[in-house]
């Protein structure tokens, strides 16, 4: 049998630390926006005395832990995706 020819796909480029860091930050941006959530939710859910209603925290808790981090969430991944785009051009 003859052997197939093996292909060595190009080297990948570095990608800047600035994109690498950006993009952590906003994977962990979303991460401690729901465990900011959760936390909320316990508080205001199970450690009440008496609980408060799922109606009077879901939207404070929408306009206040979920609003803010996930819109800084999608600016930092924004800023990754700018600057990695820009970074490919040069």
């Amino acid at each position: 049998m003859a052997e197939l020819p093996v292909r060595n796909p190009p080297a990948a480029r570095p990608i800047d630390a600035r994109v690498r860091v950006l993009a952590a930050l906003a994977v962990l941006t979303v991460a401690g926006t729901y465990l900011a959530a959760q936390i909320d939710f316990l508080r205001r859910h199970t450690l009440g005395f008496p609980p408060v209603e799922p109606k009077r925290y879901w939207w404070p808790q929408v306009t206040h832990i979920w609003l803010p981090g996930l819109g800084a969430a999608l600016v930092l991944a924004l800023a990754a995706f700018v600057l990695h785009r820009r970074n490919r051009s040069h």
